[in-house]
């Protein structure tokens, strides 16, 4: 298990700037190639000290992937708080969202890479499943919040939560592939009408 983070301002900023150098190294590197001595080199400290914070590789990757779901997930909730129309909540969530992912290229690629070695790591498993769960519990409360305001889903909650989070993460994946093209903005203005056409006006 990690060890806490020190009381102290000096550790948790220590501590941080760690964090910000595995992510640049996973960003620019790969989640392969990322070794602690390389996170260490980048963050100016001695292995010996990335181990004082994160006793492993392992714990230092799922405190990384925490630290970004939760700073994603702050963003998306900021925005989208008191919108109330659908429509606009998809435009508002979803600009706010893309545009903290764009900002930062290495964030992405780190956020895919994390995700993918899910997959066979079970401790990476439960600290991205943490982060996807926090995505659907909010697009659960915008859909109560649309029923209650005169709407009605088309679709089932979990389809259309589904929906919606996998249409944005493909897009997102696109853009780091193809970069911003004239087709990937077609692509999203689509893909923001399909999802509000998911909650019409209750008839």
């Amino acid at each position: 298990m990690a060890q806490p983070l020190p009381p102290t301002s000096k550790g948790v900023r220590q501590s941080q700037e760690i964090l910000d150098a595995a992510l640049r190294c996973l960003g620019r590197d790969g989640y392969a190639s990322t070794s602690l001595a390389r996170v260490a080199e980048e963050a100016g400290v001695s292995k010996r000290m990335v181990l004082y914070y994160f006793d492993s590789r392992e714990t230092l990757f799922v405190q990384l992937t925490k630290s970004i779901g939760d700073k994603l997930l702050a963003q998306l909730e900021q925005a989208v708080a008191g919108i109330q129309d659908p429509g606009q909540v998809t435009q508002a969530g979803f600009e706010q969202m893309w545009s903290a992912i764009t900002a930062d290229r290495a964030l992405l690629i780190a956020l895919f890479g994390v995700t993918i070695e899910s997959v066979t790591d079970e401790r990476l498993a439960e600290a991205v499943g943490d982060f996807k769960e926090g995505i659907r519990e909010l697009l659960r409360k915008q859909l109560v919040d649309a029923r209650a305001h005169g709407r009605r889903i088309v679709v089932d909650d979990e389809t259309a939560v589904t929906a919606t989070m996998t249409g944005f993460f493909g897009l997102a994946f696109e853009w780091l592939e193809t970069g911003d093209t004239p087709e990937l903005q077609q692509t999203i203005a689509g893909y923001q009408q399909m999802v509000a056409a998911m909650a019409p006006p209750a008839k």
